[in-house]
């Protein structure tokens, strides 16, 4: 098993310590970086640095991340040369509040100057919301199909009697709606799609960045989020007999394919998303075993996506508590990380380093967890991901409240 010492996590240092991995990515066309906590300073940092590497040596073109598709779209045009403010879209455009720190803003700057693509993969509205996605719809329709205008706007209505910003909130507004309100909303987004799909895919004058393929993808992650939705307001009512699906996981894998099938054959993907989400694996708990993002992407692309998983031996993580103040009902703090457990990868493996478990896949033995935020996830490690990256320390960006 062959462990590369990382040199540091700056993104603007040399990059020659990650050369050993030059040979195990020469055939990927998807390479996924994680994090076993959103909002740490260090894994954006890590990220970046990886991006750097993976696109000025290896050929990749596309950084792809946890992040909504339909608000992504803004992001792309900026990086590309486009008029804005990257404060403003960094905070407005990168959902689940991922964009709102130094750290990624200056990595979007230097996509800026490096010709790097930026897409986000994930459903819209911080899964609080599909009007981001329909807003795509309608622009779409509008040049194209206005008598499809009526239906989008219905649809736009009924959805606004629970979207909102926060997760918590918005799905519990989702879960009060009338049975048969929330019948309408599926309804709505089936017959939408029925439309779409009865279209012709080109329309002269209006096949550009915001044309068909994309406005079709935005309808099914906005339908994929109704999905989410559904299954949560079941289990609310204690409904059992509604499959347990991971609504969102699979958005996200479709995504990638998307990408893949639509920016052309030479396009190789930068992924960053949870630890969770990018595993080979299937993401386990006492109750039920959901398909992750890269479960999907494992099956599909086979060894074409390799997984990075990250994670730190000490320090502070984002974590969540109770807050009713908090607008969400929710606070992100800071929160110590307790010393390794037995079993972990972080015990496991050595500080800085990036170790490679390929050749030890299908073995008994080894790790069976890894960090989540301050607590651990249980994971056939060596099966989960191709390498695993243990950082010395960790702390929180500035919005994480200490």
């Amino acid at each position: 098993m062959e462990t590369i010492t990382l040199a540091t996590v700056d993104p603007s240092a040399p990059l020659d310590d990650l050369e050993p991995l030059a040979e195990a990515v020469r055939h990927a066309r998807v390479v996924a970086i994680g994090e076993s906590a959103h909002l740490v300073h260090e894994f954006y940092r890590f990220r970046h640095r990886l991006l750097r590497f993976l696109t000025e040596r290896c050929g990749f073109t596309v950084f792809a991340m946890e992040s909504g598709f339909s608000e992504g779209l803004a992001v792309d045009d900026w990086v590309r040369g486009g008029p804005g403010d990257l404060e403003a879209l960094a905070r407005d455009h990168i959902t689940y509040t991922m964009g709102r720190c130094p750290e990624m803003r200056e990595h979007l700057s230097w996509m800026r100057s490096s010709g790097v693509r930026f897409f986000g993969v994930d459903v819209p509205g911080s899964t609080a919301s599909p009007l981001p996605g329909l807003r795509g719809v309608e622009r779409y329709l509008t040049a194209t199909d206005p008598d499809a205008l009526p239906s989008v706007r219905r649809l736009t209505e009924d959805v606004a009697q629970y979207a909102g910003e926060h997760a918590l909130r918005s799905h519990a507004a989702y879960a009060a709606l009338e049975p048969a309100v929330r019948d309408r909303i599926t309804a709505g987004f089936a017959e939408l799609a029925a439309r779409f799909d009865a279209l012709e895919t080109e329309y002269t004058g209006f096949s550009g960045p915001y044309g068909y393929r994309v406005a079709r993808h935005e309808l099914r992650l906005a339908a994929l989020l109704d999905q989410a939705l559904r299954s949560y307001a079941a289990r609310v009512s204690g409904d059992t007999s509604h499959p347990k699906v991971a609504a969102r996981d699979l958005g996200m894998a479709e995504s990638v394919r998307w990408l893949l099938d639509n920016l052309g054959p030479d396009t190789r993907i930068v992924l960053g998303a949870h630890n969770s989400h990018i595993q080979r694996t299937p993401v386990r708990t006492p109750a039920f075993a959901l398909s992750a993002m890269g479960h999907h992407l494992a099956h599909q692309l086979g060894e074409e996506y390799l997984t990075i998983a990250v994670t730190a031996a000490a320090g502070t993580t984002s974590s969540h508590r109770a807050d009713p103040d908090a607008p969400s009902g929710v606070a992100i703090a800071a929160a110590e990380l307790e010393p390794p457990v037995d079993g972990s990868v972080e015990a496991a493996y050595p500080v800085s380093s990036l170790t490679d478990l390929r050749a030890t896949r299908g073995r008994a033995g080894g790790p069976d967890r890894i960090r989540i935020m301050n607590s651990y996830q249980e994971a056939p490690i060596a099966d989960a991901y191709d390498f695993v990256a243990n950082l010395p320390h960790s702390s929180t960006t500035e919005q994480v409240t200490a």
